[in-house]
């Protein structure tokens, strides 16, 4: 019985190849009549050829063992790649989630610095000016030197507190913009209480023609060095020297608060009488709507006497032959004043959250613009 080994068809693999070498298998021969003749040739050849088959069959056998191992290391290094790569991927994750973590920080700090840095400067711009007014005042000429030292005093005082509770100049002519566009087709403007001349400043730089009156002697002496064209008079007095219906539009800026209600029904009357038929009052006044205002940042200036309802205000305007033009509250409190809303509160909640911030911290003031009939 022969022992030889034979194959079917071509090994699948290295392993498979491995096995027909070292077993030294063959394809089996086709059948033949001559079989045992073929059979004793295939012997002899064999035994001729048989130290360069072993050779053959080593040294296959190595180069399978070579290509193992090189299989073998390829994949080890496929297998640290991928464990470098998930390793480069978890540190790039990281660095980025810390990154946005820290760009998230940045952009939160930048409007808390901002505005820190926005409060510096004002700070800074209310000294500077402050600073700025004391030296006017030491070296201002205009003052009139028979006044009294009690009354002299007094308006150094009341300046002093407009000076701290007003905030800069530069900030109340950006806030008196809306009036100077409305009174350049409604020329000349009187600017009843003009205080440090903010409205007539912006007027003068817009080419709108206006006149002022205020009884702080100090800022009227301040603003006539400055050429503006100003007297020192309160209501009714300052409507003295001023023809019937000559005037194009009347301010009157944070005043209507600081009059008894006898001067406020003189102020309206007069008012009728100066400004001509179309001309334009306009008044702005702490909004009595906003509790927060009425009930404490009004009484922050002891001179005021009462806060303006709006109903009484166009009441009074009505009486006196003006149609309203336009009434509203302007100048809101920052946002972070207003009570906060949060996302899982329900719509209950949250409408009554809206009307509480809309009745407590409505805006500060409230805009009334009157167009004579």
């Amino acid at each position: 019985m022969s022992d030889e080994k034979f194959v079917d068809g071509p090994p699948a693999g290295s392993d498979a190849w491995r096995e027909v070498w070292e077993e030294d298998r063959r394809y089996k021969p086709r059948a033949s009549r001559q079989e045992w003749f073929l059979r004793t040739a295939r012997r002899i050849t064999r035994r001729a050829m048989e130290a360069d088959a072993e050779r053959q069959k080593n040294f296959n056998v190595v180069v399978l063992d070579l290509v193992a191992d090189l299989r073998s290391q390829i994949e080890k290094l496929r297998t640290d790649l991928k464990s470098d790569l998930a390793s480069v991927q978890s540190d790039v994750r990281a660095a980025d989630e810390a990154l946005a973590a820290d760009v998230k920080s940045a952009r939160e700090l930048i409007p808390v610095a901002a505005k820190r840095n926005d409060s510096l400067i004002a700070a800074l711009d209310q000294k500077i000016e402050t600073l700025a007014v004391r030296l006017r005042d030491l070296s201002n000429a205009g003052i009139e030197k028979n006044a009294g030292t009690e009354r002299r005093a007094l308006d150094f005082g009341y300046r002093r507190l407009e000076d701290s509770l007003r905030g800069s100049e530069a900030a109340i002519r950006a806030a008196v913009v809306d009036y100077v566009e409305r009174a350049r087709d409604h020329q000349p403007l009187f600017d009843v209480g003009c205080g440090r001349g903010e409205l007539l400043a912006a007027c003068r730089a817009a080419g709108v023609e206006a006149l002022g009156c205020d009884t702080n002697e100090r800022s009227v002496a301040d603003l006539r060095k400055r050429g503006f064209d100003v007297t020192l008079a309160g209501v009714p007095e300052c409507f003295a020297g001023i023809a019937d219906g000559s005037l194009g539009s009347l301010a009157a800026l944070h005043v209507v608060e600081h009059l008894p209600v006898q001067l406020l029904f003189i102020f309206f009357q007069q008012a009728g009488r100066v400004l001509k038929s179309g001309g334009m009052l306009m008044i702005e006044t702490p909004n009595a709507e906003s509790i927060l205002v009425s009930g404490s940042e009004f009484w922050r200036d002891p001179t005021h006497l009462a806060p303006r309802h709006p109903a009484a205000l166009t009441l009074l305007g009505r009486e006196r032959g003006f149609d309203i033009d336009e009434i509203r509250a302007v100048h809101p409190f920052p946002e972070g004043t207003r009570i906060a809303v949060a996302p899982s509160d329900p719509p209950e909640l949250r409408r009554v959250i809206a009307a509480v911030n809309d009745r407590l911290f409505a805006p500060q003031d409230l805009r009334l613009i009157l167009r004579k009939r």
